[in-house]
């Protein structure tokens, strides 16, 4: 009778100490895959550019360079130089110090800007580890979102460090601090990364929502561990304070000339922003079936947003822990930063036509939805229904970071040769502008297009690089 007791005993204690070893096992399956994973899609993004980046500035880097390298700035000018709607922030300082190295070559740019990204990928992970521990087989949907080739003209094609990939950066940076256990960290943090982001490009959306996020937090956590009053109701006017002071100074500079401050009708816009979502899954022609698919993207989109904003606005029951406190308030924070990207580009270039919305360098705004989409099917309670989800998702993600627009690429690669090879020969701009099929720059007047050639050609840097010396 003892020997039984003690053998039953040995078997359970064996078979306990075999459950961690497995699951052991299965998380660095989980973690080797992924990294495999991580690893090609980043070569694959790095193979692009090495094949489509051309050394030559192109189109809008005329303009933004000109605060960064063709005239003369102090620091603060250049994080505040505003262009087009947007202000050039930590893009522009990072690029002052950076692209000098190597002689303002602008391929050399395009793997920076790859390498920026690969920042973003790793934040992404450890984000993803901090919410919701050890990794899974479902997270290969990451760098599959993250690389995507969708957004190949933000690698190579008008190459900017503040369009793109550091509001990207930055807003899981942003997304990390609110992870923080020690609210003397997490605030203050939050608060400075909200701030730089404001400036940097289209990062100024989070302006909008850390305010509002914020009072998520702050109802949503159990009344013993919320800031004081006094100190909260000071987190709320540095965030309106930071967002305020973007404005000083701004000036309206609308992206298309058919723009109206005057909105347009709102069926426009219902159509405009789900091919935006559809254009990031390879959907790029503009037929009732991708409106359709967008749509319900979109839908699915929205209807995660409002779900989790209900679990952290709810009056009855307990309030949410501290984890699933925070898993709630970065879906709402990274979905909502996408749906007001969606929204303004909508409203600023509808009058341009539905193929704005499947322009390439949108795609990089649409990641945070739906890296926030695969967070909040994470969060799923039920195990059955939420493997099922995320199953389908992965699918779809991965499927459509295989679609490559080799014709975009390939017409980039092929203007831009052409215009630096006819110059390179001739220095004419209208005649190289015939012979590439497209301008370098549609006003070359205005950004006094002859006098920054002739300035490179005497310093030998960007397109002149390439030239032999005589």
């Amino acid at each position: 009778m003892k020997t039984n007791l003690v053998l039953n005993r040995t078997e359970e204690t064996h078979s306990k100490r075999n459950i961690p070893l497995w699951n052991r096992a299965i998380g660095l399956r989980a973690w080797l895959l992924v990294s495999i994973a991580f690893v090609f899609y980043a070569v694959r993004m790095f193979r692009l550019i090495s094949r489509y980046a051309v050394n030559v500035f192109f189109a809008d880097q005329w303009d933004f360079n000109d605060v960064t390298f063709f005239q003369r700035h102090s620091l603060w000018q250049m994080f505040d130089r505003q262009h087009g709607p947007h202000r050039q922030g930590v893009g522009a300082l990072f690029e002052r110090m950076v692209d000098p190295l190597f002689g303002w070559n602008s391929r050399t740019e395009s793997f920076v800007v790859g390498g920026v990204i690969v920042a973003a990928g790793l934040c992404a992970m450890w984000l993803r580890r901090r919410l919701y521990g050890e990794l899974s087989v479902f997270d290969v949907v990451i760098p599959a979102i993250l690389f995507i080739p969708g957004q190949w003209a933000t690698w190579f094609m008008t190459a900017n460090f503040a369009h793109g990939p550091f509001p990207l950066l930055l807003i899981l940076l942003y997304c990390v601090s609110w992870t923080s256990g020690r609210r003397s960290v997490r605030y203050p943090l939050v608060l400075f990364i909200n701030f730089v982001t404001i400036y940097t490009g289209f990062g100024i959306f989070l302006g909008v929502i850390t305010p509002l996020l914020l009072i998520l937090d702050y109802w949503a956590s159990a009344p013993e561990t919320r800031l004081p009053k006094t100190y909260f109701a000071g987190t709320i006017v540095v965030a309106l304070a930071s967002l305020g002071s973007f404005f000083l100074g701004y000036k309206l500079l609308p992206g298309l000339p058919c723009f109206s401050l005057q909105p347009q009708s709102p069926t426009s816009y219902l159509a405009f922003v789900p091919h935006m979502f559809a254009n990031f899954f390879g959907l790029k022609h503009l037929t009732l079936s991708t409106r359709t698919i967008g749509t319900m993207i979109l839908t699915a989109v929205l209807i995660s947003l409002v779900m989790v904003a209900w679990q952290l606005l709810r009056q009855n029951g307990p309030k949410l822990e501290r984890d699933d406190r925070n898993r709630a308030l970065i879906v709402v924070g990274l979905t909502a930063y996408t749906l007001l990207f969606c929204v303004n580009t909508a409203y600023g270039r509808q009058c341009g036509g539905l193929n704005i919305a499947t322009a390439s360098r949108y795609v990089i705004y649409l990641e945070p939805a739906v890296l926030g989409f695969y967070f909040f099917l994470l969060s799923l309670r039920d195990a059955a229904p939420r493997k099922f989800l995320l199953s389908g998702f992965v699918v779809a993600v991965v499927a459509a970071s295989f679609y490559l627009d080799t014709g975009g690429m390939g017409f980039a690669k092929t203007v831009k040769q052409g215009w630096k090879d006819c110059y390179l020969k001739t220095e004419n701009i209208q005649e190289c502008d015939k012979v590439a099929g497209f301008p370098n720059y549609e006003n070359a007047e205005a950004t006094h297009l002859q006098e920054k050639l002739e300035y490179l050609k005497k310093t030998r840097q960007n397109l002149y690089l390439d030239q032999q010396r005589p």
